[in-house]
């Protein structure tokens, strides 16, 4: 089980439990301009409002992204930070590997945040992993080999492995290490979905980990994507996923996301999808 904290709420997440959804988009690189010119100004405001909808869409984790050329990360990711943890208190992902911007909006943060994410890079796990044990982080591992994607689950079951002898020698609670089995555009690479549901009952089972999936390229180059990445979200549930990063403009999401939880034992009663019902009727 892993468990991230905010200022005001914390969640758990892992084999067993509900699907942690994770609002992927505060990413600066594919939003509007008037986003951007924001964030040159100083003003998170765009970012803690698309925080706030993907939390009243059920969403428990935002994911901010602000590597961009225009934007001093340094100055921009402890801002943004703040003024979300100060509106929301939820808890947050920091998807960058800056150490610099990192070290920065972790300074006075009381929470425990997730790292989005380290691969098996000899020089990027040097750089991150000390960052991950003093802030105490969880961390998103990437099943991916000095740049190169595994073709196989078995494969990717190898990179999980390093990564964890890495992990483990840097004195990282193996619970804190959450790994991305890879989801890939099935329209690019048809057979690739079988291979990360593979890779997601092998992480299971035998190293007993959380795993996690940014859906949204599931449905990439597709009609209607977003259909196609919930189907990807249900059928990856059934097979060990346990975390999404995910589009929470997605119609339904958190009652789709709740009725997985259900029928997939992960919440036996539905007492989440009954909740989850009631809130749209009401």
């Amino acid at each position: 089980m892993t468990i991230l904290s905010g200022s005001q709420s914390d969640i758990e997440f892992g084999p067993g439990r509900p699907l942690l959804l994770i609002n992927d988009q505060l990413r600066v690189y594919d939003q509007n301009e008037f986003v951007l010119v924001a964030l040159k100004k100083g003003d998170c405001t765009p970012l803690v409002e698309m925080a706030r909808t993907g939390l009243d869409r059920g969403c428990q984790v935002v994911d901010i992204l602000l590597d961009h050329h225009e934007l001093n990360e340094v100055e921009l990711l402890p801002r943004a930070v703040q003024a979300i943890d100060q509106a929301l208190g939820c808890p947050i992902s920091l998807d960058s590997r800056n150490p610099a911007a990192i070290e920065a909006a972790l300074e006075g943060y009381t929470g425990k945040a997730l790292l989005n994410s380290i691969v098996y890079e000899q020089e990027l796990l040097a750089a991150l992993l000390p960052l991950v044990r003093k802030h105490k982080m969880a961390v998103v591992a990437m099943l991916l080999d000095e740049g190169h994607i595994p073709e196989t689950w078995s494969e990717r079951l190898n990179v999980a492995r390093k990564i964890l002898a890495v992990t483990d020698e840097a004195g990282i609670p193996r619970e804190d290490v959450v790994f991305d089995c890879i989801c890939m555009a099935s329209s690019a690479i048809p057979d690739s979905m079988q291979v990360t549901l593979d890779t997601l009952k092998a992480v299971h089972a035998e190293l007993g980990l959380s795993t996690i999936l940014g859906i949204g390229n599931a449905g990439f180059g597709m009609p209607d994507q977003t259909r196609l990445d919930l189907l990807y979200l249900a059928i990856g549930a059934s097979w060990g996923l346990d975390a999404a990063l995910v589009d929470y403009h997605t119609e339904n999401l958190e009652l789709y996301a709740r009725g997985i939880d259900f029928l997939t034992g992960r919440d036996p009663y539905g007492e989440g999808y009954i909740a989850c019902y009631r809130k749209d009727e009401g």
